[in-house]
């Protein structure tokens, strides 16, 4: 006997299985070329059929595959997201070059940055009428200066990481259990409804997680200055050390798909179209089938939700900063340093210091475009005594010429750039002391 045989009402969830859920699986789709046989993990009855096949259809190039999934074409990296944001500013220290902006893989370099946990904090002085916000564990900070030493760019490999087989393993085995129960009592609707669900979702999984992850970046010349530079924006700077090459990886670098005889996309449009009758069959037939066969359907779509929900809470960004830092740029974390400051001012001055440009006149102005006569003065004393061998050692300033506030704002300028030679004299300590150390070892 069927359980719940004779109860006199049905559950109608046909209408709402091919929406309900569709934008968890959407997002939860778009991390799957970041991971191992994800792609072949998709064989669960899932909820949102027909969104996804509304999204993933249009991906697919040829003139019939447009006529079933009007609204133009996308661009495969762009739907992906693999583009994202625009990067900040980029600034040569020797090659002069200038960028308003980066790539997406700068973005991602930032983020990383502020993430880190700072190395040295700046301790201002007591400067006249120039207030420090300050919270409960102190000084609040403003600026942040992080230096990153980016080491020559590793072999290529495999970007993707292993994923956790037994997560996936939860939706599939609901699924077939669900199947097997509606097959054992004979609910052939439900049964089929759950098989053809679970298989439509299995192939669009497959034809979406096709393609090779790669990371591209354009060519450098041979003889090429070193790359040093530095990102902004607004008031985080990230001083970049290395060869051309790896600066310009992070610079106009970029994750892209490789879909190798894959231009029309026809698995994308297949999938899609077997999406869509996926939709119109469970409109069809699952208000045919028993009370207890739609609770088993509705079972495994709870399941599949509570699975795609998952993976849409995975960080993509986070996930992809993961890959450029470990398989890209291999970079060591000890080669990368945060400090803070109070003053944007002082976090110039360090990073001038640390970064020794070519132009320091240009950078300095283009950092700090102040144009003011005290500001020029100022900026004429700084670069004179910015080569970082000596303090610096400014003129006393002649009160008695000039107005108060502008005297006050003299030794204020005076005083940030001080505190940021002490910054940058304890940098260069740690810095002396690693390499002692790896000497050693």
């Amino acid at each position: 006997m069927i359980p719940l045989e004779k109860a006199k009402f049905t559950l109608d969830i046909s209408g709402v299985a091919g929406f309900f859920g569709g934008d968890e699986v959407l997002s939860a789709m778009n991390t799957i070329h970041f991971y191992k046989w994800r792609k072949y993990l998709g064989w669960y009855n899932s909820p949102g059929s027909y969104t996804v096949a509304k999204k993933y259809g249009r991906l697919a190039n040829a003139r019939f595959w447009k006529g079933l999934f009007p609204g133009g074409n996308t661009d495969i990296n762009k739907f992906l997201g693999f583009d994202g944001e625009k990067g900040p500013s980029f600034f040569g220290a020797h090659s002069g070059t200038r960028m308003s902006h980066t790539s997406y893989i700068a973005h991602l370099l930032l983020s990383e940055c502020e993430s880190l946990r700072r190395v040295e904090a700046e301790k201002p002085v007591a400067v006249a009428n120039s207030p420090t916000r300050r919270t409960a564990d102190g000084i609040y900070p403003t600026c942040s200066v992080s230096i990153v030493q980016l080491p020559p760019l590793p072999e290529p490999g495999s970007l993707k990481r292993p994923w956790k087989i037994w997560i996936a393993s939860f939706p599939i085995l609901a699924s077939v259990g669900c199947a097997a129960t509606c097959g054992y009592f004979r609910d052939w609707y439900c049964f089929s409804m759950i098989l053809l669900g679970m298989f439509s979702s299995g192939f669009a999984c497959y034809a979406a997680g096709r393609g090779e992850l790669i990371f591209s970046q354009p060519s450098t010349a041979d003889g090429s200055p070193a790359g040093d530079g530095i990102l902004y924006s607004g008031d985080r700077f990230v001083v970049l050390t290395g060869k051309e090459e790896s600066v310009c990886a992070v610079t106009r670098g970029g994750f892209s798909l490789n879909l190798a005889g894959e231009s029309q996309h026809h698995r994308m449009g297949v999938s899609s179209l077997l999406l869509v009758v996926q939709f119109l069959l469970q409109l069809l037939l699952i208000p045919q089938g028993t009370l207890f066969g739609q609770i088993m359907f509705l079972v495994t779509f709870v399941c599949s939700w509570l699975y795609n929900c998952y993976l849409s809470s995975i960080d993509k960004e986070e996930v992809q900063r993961n890959i450029l830092m470990s398989s890209i740029l291999g970079i060591d974390p000890s080669n990368m340093k945060k400090y803070t400051f109070t003053k944007r001012t002082t976090a110039v001055v360090f990073l001038l210091l640390v970064l020794q440009p070519q132009d320091k006149e240009r950078m300095l102005n283009k950092l700090l475009p102040n144009k003011t006569d005290i500001w020029k003065e100022w900026k004429e004393q700084v670069l004179d005594q910015l080569d970082g061998k000596k303090p610096f050692d400014f003129p006393s300033i002649d009160s008695s010429n000039g107005k108060v506030d502008d005297h006050k704002l003299l030794e204020n300028l005076y005083a940030f750039a001080n505190n940021a030679y002490e910054m940058y004299e304890k940098h260069t300590d740690q810095a002396t002391m690693i390499s002692s150390n790896e000497k050693k070892v």
